[in-house]
């Protein structure tokens, strides 16, 4: 009778494998596209804002977007796209949405209404709460980025590893632990600067950072050249990022 119970367990769990997908179906036609997907299956949507730079977003994407779990809500669950915040309709969105922070997961009802908004970096097991909690409509929930480094229980062992392989050259203005100062100085800065501003959800040492960001440089030649207008125009200090 053991062994029976015991073969029934193992067929259960290779059941279960089976139907999990091994990725997240996203929707390859862009925001509209997946808009119109959602509302058609009568699901949320899910819109994960990125950048090919962004080190936590490709931290996301080989641990939070790929545990079995996730995968699993997400297709059931929801209609998901990626929006690259560097591409041209990217940028639009990035703006439209009035996003600050990478990465920021967006999550809209068939209204169009933004129902969850995360801007940090997720683990799985926040994301399953986030997914589990919003998969429905429901009243607006606009979720904040943790600002307590202490309570971190997770992270970026080896950021290195994350690197892309084509370089895109970024000047940091500013680092800050605090996102109520991090989100004034981005403020201030974006009224004297033309060029996309971003906040960086990243990590140092195991605590959290916020990265004040700009630009996207071929080469570290253009990028000295505006590091260099920066300080003489408007007296603004900056370091080379990538």
């Amino acid at each position: 009778m053991r062994i029976v119970n015991i073969i029934l367990i193992l067929v259960f769990t290779l059941l279960v494998q089976f139907n999990y997908a091994s990725s997240i179906n996203y929707v390859s036609g862009g925001f509209d596209a997946a808009k119109n997907r959602a509302q058609t299956e009568g699901k949320m949507l899910l819109v994960d804002f990125y950048a090919t730079w962004c080190v936590p977003c490709q931290w996301m994407d080989e641990t939070t977007f790929v545990d079995p779990a996730i995968v699993h809500k997400m297709n059931t669950d929801y209609v998901s796209v990626k929006i690259n915040i560097d591409d041209f309709d990217g940028y639009a969105l990035k703006e439209h949405f009035g996003v600050k922070v990478l990465p920021t997961v967006i999550i809209i009802d068939n209204d169009g209404k933004v129902v969850g908004r995360v801007e940090e970096t997720i683990p799985p097991t926040k994301m399953s709460d986030i997914l589990e909690r919003n998969k429905s409509d429901q009243e607006n929930v606009v979720h904040i980025p943790n600002t307590n480094p202490e309570t971190l229980a997770y992270g970026i062992e080896n950021e290195a590893s994350y690197r892309p392989s084509i370089v895109r050259y970024k000047l940091q203005l500013g680092t800050f632990t605090n996102y109520a100062s991090t989100l004034k100085y981005y403020q201030e800065i974006s009224e004297i600067i033309e060029d996309q501003v971003i906040i960086l959800h990243d990590y140092k040492g195991g605590n959290i950072i916020y990265r004040v960001l700009m630009g996207n440089f071929n080469n570290t030649a253009e990028a000295e050249i505006y590091k260099t207008e920066l300080l003489e125009k408007y007296n603004i200090h900056s370091n080379l990022y990538y």
